[in-house]
């Protein structure tokens, strides 16, 4: 939660930016806000809740597959993962876990625990035969 200082900062640092784009129509504006979006890694992502699982900690988070990859959102910390498809191997053990083996790319591995598994490791499938 921002506090009213951070509310203050957010609300000047958006005012400013505002102002670069006082001068452009709606469609201009709709253009540049897509541009950015499609700049962001998980943009398009269809994510899912699931309980995340590491050597280290134990959390709810967001997990979400788009053309980019496999996005791990944690979020007690907000902190997101991002991988390649050639950075991980996706092991499903049941019907509701599967594991992210990342130990070449990160030396990581992530155990992903979710009702909506047998959702998110199809899409993962689609995405991976491309």
């Amino acid at each position: 939660m921002l506090d009213n200082h951070d509310r203050t900062k957010l609300a000047d640092r958006l005012k400013s930016q505002l102002k670069k784009y006082e001068t452009l129509n709606n469609m201009q504006l709709e253009d540049e806000f897509m541009s950015m979006a499609r700049g962001l890694l998980t943009y398009g992502a269809s994510f899912f809740d699931v309980d995340v699982f590491t050597k280290k900690s134990v959390g709810p988070g967001l997990v979400g597959v788009n053309d980019h990859g496999l996005h791990i959102i944690l979020k007690k910390t907000w902190a997101v993962f991002n991988f390649r498809f050639d950075e991980f191997t996706a092991i499903p053990k049941d019907s509701k876990t599967l594991e992210i083996n990342a130990e070449r790319a990160r030396d990581l591995i992530y155990t992903l625990v979710s009702t909506q598994m047998k959702f998110l490791a199809g899409i993962l499938q689609k995405f991976q035969k491309r």
